[in-house]
């Protein structure tokens, strides 16, 4: 019997008006019975009484109130009515994990995950390999999940993505790894099915699955130790999981090929280094006077917008075409009603805010490798502006 029907047979119960009253009266009676007692009960009959007292509260506990089934990582994706996906999750290659952690007010459980090829129904088709992995968030006070109270869109509460040992946040993530990542709200609990290019490339490696309040993921959020290892900053609300990856899947080729087409930055840096470097960085901006070539780099001058180097023109004018594009989108869903007024009106401040910063110098562009793609342009903290922070972080 699956989730569905075993609800609607519980559902389908009738019971009387006064069954709850009178099955407490009934369990009182046989304690105030069993507190009276003096003969020592034969241990066949005290287990007997204990069963039928047992079976009682579980009898009253359902009739009062639906019960609270979380559902499994197939179930999750069932509910997503991905079948192929489902069957995945209950296969022998499928890593059931049920890890537990706080992120601020919420408990965050990583249930499982599993990769190959074939096994979603919008993958079926495909040779590409895949990772998909099943969240679930709950309020650790009990505090059903609500869409009033909680946002359970793809920019909503919670970020969910996968993050490499080794490599930047910014580098490899939920969004270089064309991934998405599914959601619902059901019986005040959040779901999420995440789907990415397959982590196991990056076996040989710590792979984590973080979950954190915030969008793209960066230094800002994350910071790397000496040895590659990543961590959440202490003013990110989130967690991170270790994934239970086989080293012997780990593709060093593949890894290669990502960076390469991808076009990816993938030396990491530690809060010190990225102090160095906007050392670096300020020593050259003090030298910058006029327009020209400084070492490799170029600088113009842009009405308006003063010295500012080619890249950073370059990288403007991309932005700005995006920005473009995607408020008018954006208008379309507003005026459709799919968009709230404050939401629009956000996100269009969001874009307005990330091209200034584009054209100060205190942010820049993450990956791009096509401009026309409104789903990957996004931006980041400049160098300069990490090493500010990192200097304030002490």
């Amino acid at each position: 019997m699956n989730r569905q029907d075993y609800r609607a047979a519980f559902d389908a119960v009738d019971f009387s008006a006064d069954f709850e009253e009178r099955t407490l009266q009934k369990l009182a009676a046989l304690r105030q019975a069993s507190e009276k007692e003096q003969i020592i009960m034969p241990m066949n009959r005290v287990k007997k009484t204990a069963l039928l007292i047992a079976a009682a509260v579980a009898l009253l506990a359902v009739s009062v109130s639906a019960a609270v089934v979380w559902l499994t990582p197939a179930q999750v994706a069932e509910e997503l009515d991905n079948p192929a996906l489902a069957a995945a999750f209950e296969g022998k290659d499928a890593i059931v994990l049920n890890e537990t952690q706080t992120a601020g007010d919420y408990t965050v459980t990583l249930g499982g995950l599993v990769s190959g090829t074939g096994l979603s129904r919008w993958y079926e088709d495909a040779d590409e390999t895949r990772t998909y992995a099943v969240v679930s968030v709950s309020r650790t006070d009990g505090t059903p999940l609500t869409e009033d109270n909680y946002d359970i869109s793809a920019s909503g509460t919670f970020t969910v993505t996968p993050l490499v040992a080794g490599y930047p946040p910014q580098s490899v993530n939920i969004f270089s790894l064309d991934g998405s990542c599914a959601s619902f709200l059901q019986d005040g609990q959040a779901y999420y099915l995440m789907d990415t290019q397959s982590v196991e490339m990056f076996a040989d490696h710590t792979v984590y699955l973080a979950v954190y309040q915030g969008f793209v993921p960066s230094y800002s959020m994350f910071s790397a130790a000496e040895d590659g290892t990543l961590a959440m900053r202490e003013d990110v609300v989130g967690c991170m999981f270790t994934l239970p990856l086989d080293v012997n899947k780990a593709d060093p080729e593949a890894v290669d090929a990502f960076f390469q087409e991808t076009g990816l930055f993938r030396e990491l840096f530690t809060d010190e280094e990225l102090a160095a470097r906007e050392e670096e960085t300020a020593q050259e901006d003090a030298r910058i006077t006029a327009p020209g070539t400084y070492g490799s780099v170029e600088v113009i001058e842009v009405p308006g917008h003063g010295l500012v180097t080619t890249m950073q023109a370059q990288a403007a004018a991309e932005y700005e075409a995006f920005m473009e594009r995607e408020t008018a989108r954006l208008e379309q869903e507003a005026a459709a009603g799919t968009l709230s007024k404050a939401d629009y009106e956000a996100a269009v401040q969001e874009m307005a805010d990330s091209l200034a910063g584009l054209w100060d110098g205190t942010r820049s562009p993450t990956w791009h490798a096509n401009p026309d793609d409104t789903e990957i342009l996004q931006t980041q903290p400049s160098a300069a502006a990490l090493a500010e922070q990192a200097g304030s972080m002490g």
